[in-house]
Parts: C-alpha cells; structure tokens; sequence
C-alpha cells in the first residue's frame, strides 16, 4: 500500500514509537490521526485525545477520524504501558489490579480499536493491483516470546497481540485488509527513559549487533516498509539486534524489581 494520499490512525502516537510512525507516514504524504492521552506535539497530526482502555472515548476517536479523514486505510497499534511484578512473592499473592490494567491497555485496548478501524476499511474501494483496502500494524515485543522474571503482565499481553496478528490476517484476508506486527527489542521510548543506566548497560550485554537501544526512526522505517509491501502478512517481525534475553538479569536477582 503506498502511503501517499492514505488515511492513518496511530495510538500512543504522541511519543515514542507511534510518534515516529506518525511523523514517518505524514513525510510519506499519509493524512494521520494520532489517538492518545496526550496531546501530539507536531502540527500536521491530527490530535484526538482519547484513553482506548475506555470504549466511549475510542469510539468517539475512530468516528472523528473517519470524519476527519474521510477514512481509514492504516491502524497502528502502538499505545502500551509496562508492568513488572512478580506472580506471587513470600509477602503475599500478586496484584491483580495492576496486571488487568495492563491487559487493559496493552491487549484490550488494541482490540477495540482493531475491531472499529478494521469495520471501517471494509468499506474502501479495492487500492493498487491487488485491490487492497486496508492493512493492521501491531506494536508487540520480544517479551511476548522470552518474557523475563517479573515481566508476566506485559509478556501476556504482548504474546497475546502477536498471536491476534496471524488469527486477524485470516480473518480479515476476504476483505483484503492485511495484519503484521514489529515485535522490538529495547529502544529508546518514554517507556525505557527511567530504567537505570546500570540495568540498560545489562538489558544490552545479549545484544549481537548493534549493541545499543533502538532508535524510534528505526521502528518506523520498518512499519512503512510493511505497510508497503502487500506480501507481508500474518507475520510478526523481530526488529532487536539478534538479542535473546535471559531469564532473569542481575538488577531483578537483587531484589530490585
């Protein structure tokens, strides 16, 4: 799908890596809406404040997007939070509140807005030489495969989301819309700012090459390549150095979760 001209929605896309896409697809000549608690900082974005761990508020985004933008052709689901608790420690069970919030966010945020944008591209005309009305794109992480010690609330649901890439792909295939997912490894995001120096330096050790954090542009120099490519489906992409974390790091062994 060529972006020019396209109609894009991007959660979490006032920071971080839905930032960069959004700026990324605005370059490409894409007309983007950006749906998250904060306001987008740059002028060409469409900002529509919206928290998608509440329905109203999401289907009011999709419907001024589609009115907006006159449609939607590309969804990005990059809105996410971590969490890092143990399932149970000697002082007691774990909490079983902030484990839901991130399903919440992480997971069941992404469905809902999947569920309306995905509605609304069923009703584009058939784009390019494969008639192709609309395509997913899933932020997920290399925590949805090796989740490490402590990392249970974000490692499912981001397994969670890889797996929905290929079930949605099938179910969305007779429609022509396609799903892929970029599972990154550490890059630098508002996500990753406040972890320690001494735990990133550790994070990095298993990195082959290049042995640094990610940089957003990155990220979204793969999501337009995606996006652009139509025999790219049902697949989710590791996008990490080669990393393969271990299970546990040092930091968290010391009781420092």
């Amino acid at each position: 799908m060529e972006p020019r001209g396209k109609r894009a929605i991007i959660t979490g896309g006032a920071s971080g890596l839905g930032e960069a896409v959004a700026l990324a697809l605005a370059a490409a000549g894409a007309r983007v809406a950006v749906l998250d608690r904060q306001r987008a900082r740059h002028e060409g974005l469409l900002s529509l404040p919206c928290d998608i761990t509440r329905d109203a508020e999401v289907e009011a985004a999709i419907d001024s997007a589609t009115a907006a933008l006159g449609g939607i052709d590309i969804c990005v689901n990059c809105a996410g939070i971590g969490g890092i608790e143990p399932i149970a420690t000697p002082e007691g069970p774990g909490d079983m509140a902030a484990f839901r919030h991130v399903i919440d966010v992480n997971l069941l945020g992404a469905v809902n807005v999947t569920r309306l944008a995905a509605h609304r591209m069923m009703a584009n005309a058939p784009d390019g030489p494969d008639g192709e009305r609309g395509i997913i794109l899933n932020a997920v992480s290399i925590a949805s495969f090796e989740g490490q010690e402590g990392m249970g609330p974000y490692a499912a649901s981001k397994a969670a989301l890889a797996a929905l890439t290929l079930v949605w792909a099938r179910d969305l295939s007779r429609h022509a819309i396609r799903c892929m997912a970029i599972a990154p490894g550490f890059f630098e995001t508002p996500l990753t700012a406040t972890i320690p120096p001494a735990l990133v330096d550790e994070l990095l050790e298993t990195v082959e090459f290049p042995r640094r954090p990610g940089r957003p542009e990155e990220f979204a120099d793969l999501a337009l390549t995606i996006i652009g490519s139509p025999m790219l489906n049902g697949e989710v992409i590791r996008m990490d150095g080669a990393t393969r974390p271990p299970a546990r790091t040092r930091w968290s062994a010391g009781g420092a979760l």
